[in-house]
């Protein structure tokens, strides 16, 4: 940790030297040299948490409460000349995980993108915990284990599309061989398009898919599993099939009209030697009291930040959101798990944002792991980022 503060301490030293004229504060510092466009970023974000929750399956009958730090990242982000970079780092869980730590190059109508980022899957998991709707993301992004991989990708995209493949090894969090990464390795792209693409209006349409390959069994086993959209809450379905290899394919769709937007996503994985049949899908609908409208782009097909129209630095009220979402994970042997999340967000200012959730949960399948019953939440977040 303390080199990677001391290397923080040093990037600002030089940050502040080559741009001298000083920063401009978008919620943290930021340099830019007006002549070439080289910039430098201080950039990170804190979660706080809390849970009040309740399971009555076969196998567990408990009340429980319970909080966390669920991010606490730092990191920086620039650009030289044609190259940009990001480094982040989350210190939460008395840890410390790399998160993007990369370097892109820019061809003009394509980049280069090499180092630690997430495979291409996923509307869902390919847009910032920034700017979710919910607190934790849907469930097949859990169970289907989307993640940051050490590989290297090609981009592009223009207003109406976006297009990303990739090869990658091993997360440079594992260390499941005792010494280093694991041989595991996964090929993964992701295509979007956007047919309607207005100031008012946006229809997202999208495909990925993903191969995965163990790596001389010192990968991670495909393993299917999922808390019911509560970190803070144990994985009520679990099964793991011990399979080498397995492909996953996923369809995705969005529509913003003014302050309403739709969200919805479905996939499965296929796991070679396994009888199991894993799929699962939902529906995120949402709406903007106060007018806003979800932020998108069409390039990178995802979301974006919503700003407040009236921050309340600036004698408003901030913006309000009612969200509603339908989930649904089947394991197969291993049971299934169906949430409905109602939810509720506040924007005070554009990078402050406070959340709740109420999430009602329903296990089925004599195999889940915790047997068959019912599971209800109540959480909320505390969430700032820079």
């Amino acid at each position: 940790m303390k080199s990677i503060l001391a290397g923080g301490v040093a990037a600002l030293a030089f940050a502040c030297g080559a741009f001298a004229d000083g920063p401009v504060f978008h919620a943290a510092p930021e340099w830019e040299d007006p002549e070439t466009g080289n910039s430098f970023k201080l950039r990170g974000r804190l979660y706080f948490d809390v849970a009040f929750g309740n399971v009555d399956t076969t196998g567990r009958n408990e009340s429980y409460s319970a909080s966390e730090m669920r991010t606490g990242r730092l990191g920086v982000e620039g650009s030289w000349y044609n190259f940009e970079y990001k480094a982040e780092f989350d210190f939460a869980d008395n840890s410390v995980d790399a998160k993007d730590v990369y370097i892109e190059w820019d061809g003009g109508d394509f980049s280069v993108i090499i180092g630690h980022q997430k495979t291409p899957n996923s509307l869902e998991e390919q847009t910032s915990s920034r700017y979710i709707t919910f607190m934790e993301r849907g469930q097949i992004t859990d169970a289907f284990r989307l993640d940051r991989r050490l590989g290297i990708a090609i981009a592009t995209g223009g207003d109406n599309y976006s297009f990303r493949a990739g090869l990658f090894g091993g997360s440079v969090n594992e260390d499941n061989s005792g010494s280093s990464m694991s041989e595991s390795m996964a090929v993964a792209a992701r295509l979007t398009f956007t047919p309607i693409n207005t100031d008012n209006n946006v229809l997202h349409l999208g495909v990925s898919g993903r191969y995965y390959d163990r790596g001389d069994n010192s990968g991670t086993a495909v393993r299917v599993r999922s808390r019911p959209n509560v970190h803070l809450a144990e994985r009520l379905v679990d099964v793991n099939t011990g399979a080498d290899q397995s492909t996953l394919f996923g369809l995705e769709a969005a529509w913003i009209s003014g302050p309403f937007h739709a969200h919805a996503e479905y996939m499965s994985e296929d796991a070679d030697g396994s009888a199991d049949d894993f799929q699962g899908y939902f529906v995120n609908l949402g709406w903007f009291l106060t007018g806003e409208q979800r932020a998108y782009r069409a390039s990178s097909g995802a979301f974006r930040r919503t700003s407040p129209s009236a921050p309340v630095s600036g004698g408003g009220g901030g913006a309000w959101e009612l969200a509603g979402r339908y989930d649904y994970l089947d394991t197969d042997s291993g049971g299934s798990l169906t949430t409905y999340t109602a939810g509720v967000n506040w924007y005070p200012e554009a990078y402050v944002r406070f959340m709740l959730n109420v999430v009602v949960g329903d296990v089925e399948g004599t195999g889940a792991r915790l047997g068959e019953g019912d599971f209800n939440a109540v959480q909320a977040r505390a969430q700032i980022d820079w």
